[in-house]
């Protein structure tokens, strides 16, 4: 195995599409579609060349999205479908994320042995999320859970510790995603909304900074050693200076956090990955900030973001990139037999 892509996003066919796996009154509701509604890319959410012929939204064809990300017999492609953000109401948001369950199931996952799935759960209902882990948890093709990068509090606090603690029973590593940005999600800066795309993108990965420092302060990994976390859009770029303040500061206030027994870094090496997609890489060739690959390559996964409008196929890699084991050791590692069975 050569090749794994570590977070391609499906879509269904219509905006409506998961409707089909919902029952009443879900089912006739009223939410939002799979586009992003705040700070959508000014080109547009999707590349037009993953718009299937015979019609659908772009991303909604299993045997395009093969053809175009040049998957062989022995790849694996993780399937992260997005959901809708954090709709106000907590029951629906539970109920569009067991819709895509299903969806995912029977409409990608029965298709091609290639694709593994992502188990969608709403952390706003941790009694429904951990009911969505147990109910797919047997299923070997789902290689990890998968909830939004915005919340409503750090994902280190203890509301939240059930998911992570079920989801590090089951070894199913958890990923965090930026979803459809149309529920009611926070503002993305501290300093309140913002205007453009432009910097919404840019400070990204200070979001899951935030999550990153709350998980190791609150001690969620420190209390579950087995537990992976996986940034799946934004963190890499503000790793290096992130760490190397995490580390600085822990120094001196560890005294207030006494349950952390481990460097910042150490928790980080041992528990958390990111994946590596085009947002993160260098425009020229040999450009100085490859430091990112450089010092934590055995942190990186491969990932296409297919197909948003940046998506990066492997062989678009700059050359002098990264390592091999970015694009399928790594992951193999993390997904474990889930991956290769």
């Amino acid at each position: 195995m050569k090749l794994v892509d570590a977070a391609a996003h499906p879509v269904g066919a219509t905006g409506d599409e998961i409707r089909r796996y919902m029952k009443e009154p879900w089912r006739s509701a009223y939410f939002p579609g799979p586009e992003r509604y705040h700070y959508a890319s000014p080109f547009g959410e999707y590349d037009d060349a993953t718009v299937p012929s015979a019609g659908g939204l772009p991303g909604s064809d299993p045997a395009l999205l093969v053809e175009q990300l040049g998957v062989d017999a022995a790849a694996r492609v993780v399937l992260l479908p997005l959901t809708r953000g954090l709709l106000p109401n907590t029951d629906l948001g539970s109920a569009v994320c067991a819709a895509t369950n299903d969806w995912l199931a029977e409409q990608w996952l029965d298709t091609d042995d290639r694709f593994r799935g992502s188990i969608r759960v709403n952390p706003s209902d941790p009694d429904a999320a951990v009911a969505e882990i147990e109910r797919w948890a047997d299923d070997s093709r789902f290689v990890q859970v998968a909830v939004p990068l915005h919340s409503h509090h750090p994902y280190g606090q203890r509301g939240y510790f059930r998911i992570w603690e079920e989801a590090a029973k089951r070894r199913l590593p958890v990923a965090f995603h930026a979803d459809g940005g149309a529920g009611v999600d926070f503002h993305p800066s501290a300093a309140g909304p913002l205007r453009y795309a432009l910097e919404y993108n840019a400070l990204l990965p200070f979001t899951a900074a935030y999550h990153l420092a709350s998980l190791i302060a609150e001690g969620v990994l420190e209390r579950l050693p087995d537990a992976r976390f996986v940034f799946a859009d934004g963190g890499l770029s503000a790793l290096v200076p992130i760490v190397w303040r995490l580390d600085k500061d822990w120094r001196s206030t560890r005294v207030e956090v006494p349950w952390t027994t481990k460097l910042p870094s150490v928790y980080i090496r041992e528990q958390v990955r990111f994946c590596l997609t085009r947002a993160d890489l260098p425009r020229g060739r040999g450009d100085a900030s490859w430091w990112s690959i450089a010092q934590a390559d055995e942190l990186l996964l491969y990932a296409s973001n297919y197909p948003q409008y940046d998506w990066l196929s492997s062989d678009a890699v700059p050359d002098g990139g990264a390592p091999a084991r970015v694009f399928a050791e790594n992951a193999r590692e993390l997904y474990g037999q889930r991956l290769m069975s």
